[in-house]
């Protein structure tokens, strides 16, 4: 695994893991002094980082998705380059950043809060302290029709990592009454018909934000950050290595799906459409069912329940 140091990275932020290391064995490793080590962690705590200090030395808090932790967890093909930030803007515009500047497959940003986080339509994503944000630089060799299958993938992993929930098309997570606990958002940078790169974004709550309509992970069980983000990268992995074959990530992503079945109004670009929704396309769109048996797809939209979430 290769890190991106930045200006705004300590390189001590990639020497801690979640067991406690010694001022003087950081300090070796670091080529600096004690004092030196033990100013560099009171900066890191006052930024925001989750470390910990004790009688051992210094620590990540347990389940914190910083460098060390993930690679323990997972060191497959998704997982390259690290950049775990207390702050940013937004995790979709660092790994922007670390795309343009040549970042290969796998170069991966998660920060502890966001101050501009967004999802979906440009729509806002609250992100305080305690959840998850990442996002994941891709560079797959896809014809542009089957983007919207990394949307699908995405989304499938997401289910599958959290172990709670269930799919609203095309990849919002909600909990088992309806409220919503995740989204992913996959933006793309075309060159005519070459897709150069996408960043793949997930929000993911930990605990209930302040917002009608928003639920959190920690009310369905223990679920520690480091172990979710491992998972979604491990799930991930066999449906993107799939593509453009759509059947694996297509039954991956019907396999969490609460879409399906129920009758549902699609806000589109072009207008609202109504109908049962009753199945995907090999794209991904999803298709509905009119009562008289007319069906029709849709490739993008909002989807609201008609009679709401039962």
């Amino acid at each position: 695994m290769r890190y991106w140091l930045t200006m705004r990275a300590d390189a001590l932020i990639y020497e801690l893991d979640e067991t406690f290391s010694s001022g003087e064995a950081l300090a070796a490793r670091l080529g600096v002094s004690r004092v030196a080590v033990h100013k560099r962690v009171r900066r890191l705590a006052e930024a925001g980082y989750p470390v910990a200090s004790g009688p051992r030395g210094y620590r990540w808090r347990p389940g914190v998705p910083a460098p060390r932790p993930l690679l323990r967890r997972y060191a497959g093909p998704l997982l390259d380059e690290v950049v775990y930030l207390a702050e940013a803007a937004s995790t979709q515009d660092a790994a922007r950043e670390l795309a343009e500047a040549g970042a290969v497959e796998g170069a991966l940003v998660v920060a502890e809060r966001q101050t501009a986080g967004r999802g979906r339509r440009g729509r806002t994503w609250l992100s305080p302290a305690g959840g998850l944000y990442f996002s994941l630089v891709l560079r797959p060799e896809l014809p542009l029709a089957a983007l919207p299958l990394v949307s699908l993938a995405a989304g499938a992993a997401l289910a599958k990592a959290a172990g709670v929930g269930g799919l609203k098309w095309p990849n919002d997570l909600l909990a088992p009454d309806g409220r919503k606990l995740a989204g992913v958002l996959v933006e793309a940078d075309l060159r005519g018909e070459e897709v150069r790169y996408l960043v793949l974004g997930v929000g993911v709550n930990f605990e209930t934000p302040a917002q009608e309509g928003a639920a959190g992970l920690a009310e369905f069980g223990d679920a520690v950050r480091a172990d979710v983000l491992a998972r979604f990268l491990a799930a991930l992995e066999p449906l993107y290595q799939s593509l453009p074959d759509p059947e694996a990530v297509l039954a991956a992503w019907k396999a969490h799906a609460v879409t399906l079945g129920r009758e549902v109004r699609v806000h589109t670009p072009a207008g609202p459409k109504e109908g049962t929704a009753v199945d995907l396309e090999a794209d991904g769109s999803l298709v509905l069912e009119t009562p008289r048996g007319k069906r029709t797809r849709v490739s993008a939209g909002d989807v609201e329940w008609i009679g709401g979430f039962v």
